[in-house]
């Protein structure tokens, strides 16, 4: 799939060639919007504005054809590939720890495919860790945490981790340097039987991406209204999906787009409003904002920006409305809906990372809110 000519205007070669490498080597989402009143169509990966996914269902080729090598030679610090990998060991405990592995984007379509799923969030949620078979940055870190308890969920994102096998993460609590954007987690009631759970959902989150690493580059994704559906984790409580060994080629690589290495088993949804989204630079597309990458167009005049009415309002429309918190109507937001795998994972109390105690990192846009950022 060919990158349209100003996604690669301004950008450095080497990631132009590795989002058209990328791109070229996977398969687009056969994603077919449902309507009926849950938003699930059955036995597909579709999800209508408002609604969620089927979190175990696949975007794979139906059947997927997997090499099934299984000569592929993991070292035993990477976890155990029979299940999902974990990184640390929640069984027991009331209080289970979880790192998303996988978040496979349904809905908006212009992040379901193409540069923002393979280049930004599959390389960064991707370990940097050659030795397991893991060839991105790890700059995408994702934590979810379950009091079984107190029957809270608490979420949010965390910086890179110099040791994802030993040392584990944190979450990121810091404001972006210029924008004061505060990053935090979110904590909500959720509703649990047995190892699967729902949680209510939450008025803002700010998950951060740390671009290549970077705590000067942020990639802020602006969320709200959202909210986790049909979760469910494994009994030793490791495990949320699981990890699907024969994917690998025998050098430890995906094999091929259409046999995942990773099974998901749990779903999310919230929307982006498009004035938010306006204020959220992609280093990766030259700074253009997400606001121009969810609706497909060319930028207005700095060539940064979506483009705007006479009455200085963006001149496109989403497919779901904030006011109303429902689809259609004022249409000035995008649904965003994903499933997602994740695998137990040390999280300490940041102490010793500055970006999870307040500290101040790079620019991630120019607005500005604190959500319902979390104490603990």
């Amino acid at each position: 799939m060919r990158l349209p000519i100003w996604l690669t205007m301004g950008l450095p070669l080497t990631v132009v060639t590795a989002g058209i490498l990328i791109s070229a080597c996977s398969s687009d989402k056969k994603i077919v919007q449902s309507t009926d009143d849950s938003g699930v169509a059955a036995g597909a990966c579709a999800a209508a504005a408002g609604g969620f996914p089927e979190p175990s269902c696949s975007t794979d080729s139906v059947p997927p054809t997997c090499p099934n090598s299984m000569s592929c030679k993991i070292e035993a610090m990477c976890g155990n590939t029979s299940t999902c990998m974990p990184l640390a060991d929640n069984a027991g405990k009331s209080v289970l720890d979880f790192r998303f592995r996988r978040l496979t984007v349904i809905t908006p379509e212009a992040l379901a495919s193409g540069f923002i799923q393979n280049v930004v969030v599959d390389h960064g949620i991707t370990l940097n860790a050659k030795q397991c078979g893991e060839y991105g940055d790890g700059a995408f870190n994702w934590l979810i945490r379950i009091d079984k308890t107190t029957g809270m969920v608490t979420t949010g994102g965390a910086p890179p981790s110099t040791d994802p096998f030993g040392k584990g993460y944190c979450f990121a609590k810091t404001t972006a340097s210029g924008s004061g954007i505060v990053v935090g987690p979110v904590t909500a009631k959720v509703n649990l039987t047995g190892n699967t759970f729902s949680s209510d959902p939450v008025a803002k989150l700010n998950v951060p991406i740390f671009v290549n690493g970077d705590p000067n580059q942020l990639i802020i994704l602006p969320l709200s209204n959202v909210s986790v559906s049909k979760v469910s984790f494994s009994a030793d409580g490791n495990c949320i999906g699981g990890f699907n060994y024969p994917a690998l080629d025998k050098d430890c690589a995906d094999s091929r787009s259409d046999c995942s290495r990773w099974h998901t088993d749990g779903a999310l949804g919230g929307y982006i409003t498009l004035e938010e989204a306006d204020n959220v630079p992609i280093p990766q597309l030259g700074n253009k904002t997400l606001c121009v990458m969810l609706t497909k167009s060319t930028p207005g005049p700095d060539n940064l920006h979506c483009k705007r009415n006479a009455a200085n309002k963006i001149d496109f429309e989403g497919d779901y409305c904030s006011s109303t918190k429902s689809a259609g109507g004022c249409k000035d937001s995008y649904w965003l809906a994903a499933t997602f795998a994740a695998s137990a994972v040390k999280i300490d109390d940041g102490s010793l990372d500055p970006l999870c105690h307040g500290g101040i990192s790079g620019d991630g846009g120019t607005d500005s809110g604190s959500g319902d950022a979390a104490t603990d």
